[in-house]
């Protein structure tokens, strides 16, 4: 094989978009285009990478017919054999995007990189190469697991074009894959072909990636062996780092953050897991000193990440519509503004907010009349009887209360707060010399106002300062002159408890090769004894965590209508009101963050968090994200059809029709612009899926008419996108996950607060037994629907589903005896799905 070099693009630095075409199917077919469709470059070839090339390749020309041959519902991994629950399809993916992105990333410790055609072989091969999972009765018995015909391996070669896709490969090279992949006595080395014993290293690296369920089973010494055997001029080791705990979006941001730290040890990142990475590194890379530095290193890159993660703290535009005018007289600021997008975006935001307010053809209220007459008397001019002022008067008082005073108090400056900001605006001595006896002789600093602003503001517009990029300088060039470190103390001051809590959790949940962080934090309080001595005290009421802080640094505030809306809260029996909604900081975050990348706000939602089967690759989690991203909140999902749909995925696989293609109205169902009901949404809409990775979630709301109903369609349309995408899910009723993807081992986990479907569902479903529960809910809600569209009446239905012997015959019937019998005869298939997959059969 060729041992030449080929030019590698880092996969984070390619900033072109990917293509998606109609041929690609499981992960990305037929789903509408985006919004914003990226031109394509004219010369494919000289903008992608070998391993993009062909795995672009792949997903065209061979994941399709896999997910049409039913790899999706098949296991690779069980539970039922003590492993997490894994598909074959998704064994396969998993394997080609790992051996693609070793190969992108291997001259960076020493290796050769194989060529283009040479990578496609090695995974056209790997595709069928666990062939023999396919007979069950077979795979039993090790004497007989790899007695498999060339026949047999003929049939699956020519259904998946593999042949045409690796031409230089020949069935007798299929053939000996099947039979000798695995390294044990059963397997049969000596009916091997030349060209597969090239490969075999190829082949058990990409299977040993593909099962490691977890980033330490990925960088066990094994599999550091097979990366060694496949790349033999490569000194290359396997690294990791790993979270302790999810929350979502944070997660992510972290994750990003610390790969970025660690760059700068040589890790070069290979795969994404819910939480955590995979890097290969130099064999003699020294291991990063896990304390203080590392720790404000990450914390530094978190912050850059937050900020360049989405446009809303990029674009002070955007953040205008965070900025609230308050009663006395001052826009409202989030504190966590300051950490998201920096002092002086908010700077910029606040005077674009006031100079947008400056109205002209407004009448200011009485009460601002009367304070503007009061200070006309010390100015050497009129204030205008209009909004115009007002505006400005609103953007000094703000500059003055959040920038201004915070500078002055960090400096020990001997000014006044009035001639302070004065000096900042660049009035004239005759103007602050007026205010400053106005100061003396007047009260206009009643109810927490500060009216003196209508002088300044007077000022700049009879200066002709009306522009918010010129007022927005020069504040920021007067506040240079005070310090120059001017926004850190401005951050400090209001994002300074944000900052501790931060750096304090990523002490906390943080290991590198499995070594915990050793950085010294301020401690936080224990949640036991919290919980204990005084009715949960300082403890987070979403994951129990404590606080450096006091309790009133926890309370979560109004803005946060994902915890205040979505999340009830529960009245001790000696209590005579609900416990104070406590969140720790991280938590606040994650629903901050979440909610700049949502637009649902309603009470009561479920959540989806998605967890890969086992993983990602930078490449695949970005092909992911272009999918995840048509679920925004105009997004409709139409649950009759999708249902159908479900129905027509057999046990052999999808059987297409001639005049409709299965997976098509599948995913035309879950997202449909034009029909069915808004319902799901992703959580990280606008985010750059560049600057976070690792875990995904999806808010879930349709108009309820009872919970069970509410609960029931929430968890099909779950399990269903679940299925389709190729992710485990776990359905909670709390914002966040109270467990990782590692903590179940089932393809799907229903969450507490579910008693009401739990017994039609289950609580843990593994994917042996996926296919048959959504089988049973799109049979339901067929005949459901069958007798009108009416979703309260699924609670009835699910009872007839505990109650009666043939469920399915039982709706049947009813529906017979409603109408003349002509609907009923179309459901009859639907009623004997339901029987049986209820756990009755009927002999036919």
């Amino acid at each position: 094989m060729s041992d030449s070099n080929t030019e590698l693009g880092d996969f984070q630095d390619n900033a072109e978009e990917e293509t998606v075409t109609d041929a690609m199917a499981g992960l990305l077919d037929h789903y509408p285009e985006n919004e914003d469709p990226v031109e394509e470059l004219a010369d494919d070839r000289s903008t992608t990478t070998v391993e993009e090339r062909v795995i672009e390749a792949f997903h065209e020309d061979i994941d399709p017919e896999l997910v049409d041959a039913g790899w999706g519902f098949r296991q690779a991994k069980s539970v039922e054999f003590g492993k997490t629950d894994q598909s074959l399809v998704n064994h396969v993916r998993n394997g080609v995007v790992a051996l693609a992105r070793v190969n992108e990333a291997i001259e960076a410790v020493g290796g050769y990189p194989y060529d283009e055609g040479e990578l496609r072989d090695a995974i056209a091969l790997f595709t069928i190469h666990d062939v023999h999972k396919l007979d069950e009765d077979r795979d039993e018995s090790a004497d007989t697991r790899f007695d498999i015909s060339e026949s047999e391996i003929e049939e699956y070669v020519e259904r998946f074009g593999l042949l045409n896709w690796a031409e230089s490969l020949t069935m007798a090279d299929f053939h000996s894959c099947a039979i000798d992949h695995h390294d044990s006595w059963e397997a049969n080395p000596d009916q091997t072909t030349h060209v597969f014993d090239e490969y075999r290293p190829l082949i058990r690296l990409a299977d040993a990636l593909a099962s490691s369920e977890t980033p330490e089973a990925a960088t066990e010494r094994r599999v550091v062996e097979a990366v060694q055997h496949a790349y033999p001029n490569a000194a290359a080791d396997l690294r990791r780092h790993s979270l302790t705990e999810v929350k979502g979006i944070l997660t992510n941001l972290i994750n990003a953050a610390v790969a970025e730290t660690l760059e700068a040890a040589s890790y070069e990142q290979l795969l994404i897991y819910q939480d955590g990475c995979v890097y290969l590194t130099p064999e003699a890379a020294t291991a990063p000193e896990l304390d203080d530095d590392f720790v404000a290193d990450t914390f530094t890159n978190l912050k850059e990440n937050i900020r360049e993660s989405h446009e809303a703290y990029k674009d002070y535009g955007q953040l205008v519509n965070n900025l609230t005018v308050r009663s006395q007289g001052f826009y409202g600021i989030n504190d966590q503004d300051f950490f998201y997008a920096g002092p002086e975006t908010v700077l910029k935001a606040v005077a674009l907010k006031g100079t947008t307010d400056a109205d002209p053809s407004s009448d200011p209220t009485d009460s601002m009349a009367d304070s503007m007459e009061a200070l006309e008397a010390y100015l050497p001019f009129k204030i205008d009887r209009t909004r115009e002022p007002v505006g400005l008067a609103r953007l000094v008082y703000t500059v003055k209360r959040s920038f201004v005073d915070p500078v002055v108090a960090a400096t020990d400056d001997d000014r006044s707060e009035l001639a302070a900001t004065c000096d900042v605006f660049g009035v004239s001595d005759s103007v602050q010399d007026g205010l400053e006896t106005a100061a003396d002789e007047l009260s206009l600093t009643a109810g927490g106002k500060w009216d003196y602003s209508y002088g300044i503001g007077q000022a700049l517009l009879n200066q002709g300062i009306l522009d918010s990029t010129a007022l927005a300088d020069r504040v920021s060039d007067a506040l240079d002159e005070f310090d120059e470190d001017w926004a850190e103390i401005v951050e400090t001051e209001h994002a300074g408890n944000l900052r501790s809590e931060l750096t304090a959790y990523l002490n906390d949940v943080i290991s590198v090769d499995g070594r915990p962080v050793s950085g010294d934090s301020d401690t936080l309080t224990d949640p036991f004894e919290e919980y204990a001595g005084s009715r949960r005290g300082k403890t987070c009421v979403l994951c129990n965590r404590g606080t450096t802080g006091t309790k009133g640094d926890m309370k979560a505030p109004k803005s946060l209508t994902t915890l205040q809306a979505g999340y009830s809260n529960h009245i001790a029996v000696d209590s005579g009101k609900p416990d104070e909604l406590l969140a720790c900081y991280p938590c606040k975050i994650e629903l901050s963050l979440r909610e700049t990348g949502s637009g649902r706000r309603e009470d009561g939602r479920l959540w989806f968090h998605f967890v890969p089967d086992y993983f990602y690759t930078p490449l695949s989690w970005k092909r992911y994200s272009t999918f995840t991203a048509n679920f925004h909140n105009e997004a409709k999902t139409e649950l009759g059809r999708l249902a159908e749909a479900v129905l027509r995925v057999g046990d052999g696989g999808i059987e297409q029709s001639a005049d409709e293609e299965v997976l098509g109205s599948y995913v035309a169902a879950l997202l449909d612009n034009d029909h069915g009901r808004s319902m799901v949404e992703t959580l990280d809409q606008g985010f750059d899926p560049n600057n976070q990775y690792g875990s995904r979630t999806f808010g879930y709301f349709k108009p309820t008419d009872n919970d069970t109903e509410f609960q029931f369609f929430g968890v099909f349309v779950a399990l269903a996108l679940s299925a389709y995408t190729g992710l485990r899910v776990v359905v909670s009723e709390s914002p966040i996950p109270d467990v990782r993807g590692r903590d179940f081992q089932t393809y799907a986990r229903i969450g507490g607060g579910f008693t009401q479907v739990h017994d039609f569902y289950g609580t843990d479903i593994p994917l042996s037994e996926l296919r048959s529960r959504l089988n049973a809910a799109a049979a339901l809600i067929q005949l459901g629907y069958g007798a009108g569209r009416d979703d309260a009446l699924f609670a009835k239905y699910l009872r007839a589903t505990r109650n009666k012997s043939l469920p399915g015959s039982y709706l049947l019937k009813r529906i017979a005896q409603t109408d003349d019998g002509s609907d009923a005869g179309f459901l009859l298939e639907e009623a004997r799905v339901l029987d049986e997959e209820t756990g009755h059969s009927i002999e036919r």
